[in-house]
């Protein structure tokens, strides 16, 4: 019978009811909302902090007449960092990912259950661009880059693939 009460005492004691509504702290993308095309949600202000990156990232407009989709930019949260080890995450909804890299993949790489093309930069080794088509019109590209130290290029890239991949469309 104590136990039964003692139920019933806890169970009450968790109804209270708070007026308005439980808001996240300003600025700060905690949930990427379903199917989105913006890049600024592939990855969400947590997950940039998870990859030592700081939240919520830079939106960067379109270029249309260059063939540049719109992107959006995380950097280090030291303002005095160099911009390696930021990563850009391009995401088209009207251009085919031929018209965008000039040459093909140098290879395929799997992150998120999702394969990858590996294209080269026009800048060369000291930048990584992985991207997957996800239609004839539509792509999503990952850049990192590492102008001291090339073989890192791919290093963040290759880090928030996996979390990019989770918010593709399937």
């Amino acid at each position: 019978m104590a136990a039964v009460l003692a139920v019933a005492v806890l169970a009450t004691g968790c109804t209270a009811e708070l007026s308005g509504s439980a808001q996240p702290e300003p600025g700060r993308v905690t949930v990427t909302p379903a199917a989105s095309t913006d890049p600024c949600a592939m990855l969400t202000t947590d997950e940039a902090g998870q990859l030592g990156l700081a939240g919520p990232g830079t939106p960067i407009a379109a270029q249309p007449s260059s063939r540049v989709p719109a992107s959006c930019e995380w950097r280090s949260p030291d303002p005095e960092a160099s911009l390696d080890d930021s990563v850009q995450v391009y995401y088209s909804t009207d251009l085919n990912i031929g018209e965008y890299f000039s040459q093909q993949p140098t290879g395929q790489e799997e992150f998120g259950g999702v394969s990858w093309g590996n294209y080269p930069s026009i800048l060369g080794k000291v930048m990584c661009n992985l991207a997957v088509s996800l239609s004839d019109t539509s792509f999503v590209a990952i850049t990192g880059q590492n102008f001291a130290d090339p073989a890192k290029a791919c290093d963040y890239a290759r880090k928030a693939a996996p979390i990019v991949a989770t918010h593709l469309p399937r």
